[in-house]
């Protein structure tokens, strides 16, 4: 993945600068390449969460250097809704970039958010409650409208951001990050806390390890759900 990564960056920078100094013939030749460059590294099946990290994270870095060409931006969020469907999908929509699976070959298991609800996009966006995907180095991979919007942020904007940036180094470090850490481990944890942006409203989260076919964790799967109830903000 990584030398796949690195070769469409170089023929990238290349097309730049053929574009700065204007060589016609260089940035006519260079287009013909990047494009396969560009596939190459998104139908690059992901082997591991190293991996996987660094696709994903090849898209939002090219989303970043395409935002002002909003035809280009467009192009990248769709490739970003395709791995994400790839990876956390259902079956028929896990073959994205015309890739079909051979005969026989046993589908992947799509990891599961509660019960029977599969990790869909088109699922996760119709729920009623704030739903994220956190990555095992604390970045979000993906986040439903809902919980975008708590952070005055569209949820393509949150992606490869790190939590710190919403919740605060504090509150991370006193409690979110040992509640992901043991959800990377393999546990489900469910806790309740007090929004203080919400007018101290309670607020339950539950955090479910989102794994891979091979059963590897690729991070949490977060589920918030604000509560009717009150409670003494000082309870334990």
């Amino acid at each position: 993945m990584k030398a796949l990564v690195e070769l469409f960056w170089f023929k990238y920078s290349q097309l730049q600068h053929a574009v700065k100094i204007g060589n016609e013939k260089l940035i006519s030749m260079l287009d013909r390449e990047i494009e396969p460059a560009l596939t190459a590294v998104l139908q690059k099946e992901a082997s591991d969460v190293s991996e996987l990290r660094s696709q994903f994270q090849f898209v939002v870095d090219l989303l970043r250097e395409e935002s002002e060409d909003r035809a280009c931006v467009l192009r990248q969020a769709h490739n970003l809704k395709l791995l994400l469907d790839r990876y956390f999908g259902t079956d028929e929509a896990a073959r994205p970039f015309g890739l079909n699976q051979p005969d026989g070959a046993r589908p992947a298991a799509a990891p599961r958010i509660v019960e029977d609800g599969l990790l869909n996009e088109a699922i996760l966006d119709s729920l009623p409650d704030r739903v994220a995907v956190i990555t095992t180095d604390y970045r979000y991979l993906y986040s439903n409208p809902l919980n975008a919007e708590r952070f005055s942020e569209k949820p393509i904007d949150l992606v490869g951001r790190h939590v710190v940036e919403f919740i605060g180094v504090q509150r991370f470090e006193s409690r979110v990050k040992r509640h992901l850490d043991r959800c990377f481990a393999g546990e489900v944890v469910e806790y309740d806390y007090i929004s203080s942006r919400r007018g101290n409203a309670m607020t339950r989260c539950r955090m479910t390890p989102c794994m891979s076919a091979a059963g590897n964790v690729l991070g949490a799967i977060l589920v918030l759900q604000e509560m009717l109830e009150s409670r003494d903000p000082m309870a334990a």
